[in-house]
């Protein structure tokens, strides 16, 4: 189980408290930073030493790995265990687990790296993705091992760093998120793309505008895929044929993809704007104790994604909106409900709304719409909830802009109107 590094100190203890966690696996600098987390693991913490102190509750790494006998014995297992259990933003701000079996990966990684993209021992990957995110774990690294290729990591991104990286490390695929590909077509310079044969982006929705910039830059039309930490990744752009922007291709190779009405569930037809619907050997099976949300998750054997999309009739999907909400910044998935909860527990706030707004670097940014109660100094509150937000939240979701209204857009239902609160920002 991966964590982000990004997170709080609260928001790790919640996961690993969920998780149940036995064994924790981190730097002293870590632990040392946030020593509340320890007491969230019900085993151990081993650290790094790297002739570090080790702090109070912990183990060495390398003491344990030293009386460790080369060559241990498989374990016995079949592709319907557990592999990976990831967490995800719940829309009432509680992380719900995602357990992925390695039927799962497997058959993910069998559909799109070798069947879709042709990837072999001979590739080159260049690494800049955080590896606590299905994309930059589950595609990159263990795509790694199961193609058998080469892969260059990279400890942090840099567009710079990147570009100039493909030539001298021969390298022929890198994986990105749209916010990558975005600085890389502002960075000038004379770069040399020879060895490459494949730019790929995910996450979050790829701009027409930076496919085409970034086109007439290399010389590559990027492959665009679509994706979901409960269900790995369901179609792609092909590699041989028409890579369409705007569209996240066809369904892979034992994938199926629909578009249903969210409300009466009924399947439509090509060309009608309705709910993605997911089903195949990729799917999980259900939240991380949790079945209430799993079962409203599935229908029949379909997951539900919350994502608003269209069908074409040779089968190219393309997503035109998030029934879930979920702010995407930088290809990270944000949920409104979970930035809510810590600006709420300011006293002076009487009710709060978040939404993504469009912004050229990151895709989207998260902004805050805040009430104040009476008598409420606008410019000491919104200090004090940057404070806060620092504090309980990782940078991503913490608020780029606040707004202070006299009242939150709602619906005849008494549902936050987001789109409303996009539009006043817009204006």
């Amino acid at each position: 189980m991966p964590l982000n590094p990004a997170l709080s100190a609260a928001e790790t203890q919640a996961v690993l408290k969920q998780a149940d966690v036995q064994l924790a696996i981190t730097t002293a600098a870590t632990v040392t930073r946030a020593p509340e987390i320890v007491k969230a693991v019900s085993g151990q913490w081993w650290v790094a030493r790297h002739n570090e102190d080790i702090p109070a509750h912990t183990v060495a790494l390398d003491e344990v790995l030293s009386g460790h006998q080369a060559g241990p014995e498989p374990l016995a297992g079949t592709e319907d265990d557990l592999a990976l259990l990831l967490f995800t933003s719940g829309t009432t701000g509680q992380p719900k687990g995602v357990g992925l079996t390695h039927r799962n990966i497997g058959s993910n990684l069998q559909a799109l790296l070798v069947d879709t993209w042709r990837m072999n021992e001979d590739d080159r990957l260049l690494h800049a993705l955080p590896p606590h995110h299905l994309h930059g774990l589950g595609l990159g690294l263990y795509g790694t091992l199961y193609v058998g290729n080469t892969t260059v990591l990279l400890d942090r991104f840099d567009p710079t760093v990147i570009l100039r990286a493909l030539a001298p490390h021969r390298i022929s695929v890198f994986m990105g998120v749209p916010t990558m590909y975005h600085r890389m077509t502002e960075v000038a310079g004379d770069f040399s793309y020879a060895s490459m044969r494949l730019f790929i982006s995910g996450s979050a929705p790829l701009s027409a505008e930076t496919f085409r910039r970034f086109e007439e830059q290399s010389g590559f039309r990027i492959v665009e895929r679509y994706g979901l930490t409960e269900t790995a990744i369901n179609t792609s752009n092909p590699l041989d044929g028409d890579r369409r922007p705007g569209t996240v291709g066809r369904a892979l190779q034992g994938t199926d993809v629909g578009i249903f009405d969210p409300q009466t569930r009924e399947k439509l037809a090509h060309g009608e704007r309705g709910e993605i619907w997911v089903r195949g050997p990729n799917v999980f099976s259900g939240y991380w104790h949790n079945p209430q949300a799993t079962a409203a998750a599935f229908c029949n054997d379909w997951f539900r994604t919350g994502d608003l999309g269209i069908l074409s009739a040779d089968g190219y999907v393309s997503i035109s909106g998030r029934m879930k909400e979920l702010i995407i910044v930088g290809g990270t998935n944000v949920t409104p409900g979970e930035v809510e909860f810590v600006l709420d527990a300011e006293l002076g706030v009487r009710e709060c709304a978040v939404a993504g707004i469009p912004d050229v670097d990151l895709g989207e940014r998260v902004a805050a719409f805040i009430v104040p109660k009476k008598g409420e100094d606008t410019a000491t509150l919104e200090d004090r909830l940057r404070k806060r937000t620092e504090r309980d939240l990782a940078p991503y979701k913490r608020p780029r802009l606040y707004r202070f209204l006299s009242e939150i857009p709602r619906n005849a239902m008494g549902k936050v109107e987001r789109g409303k609160l996009k539009d006043m920002e817009a204006a």
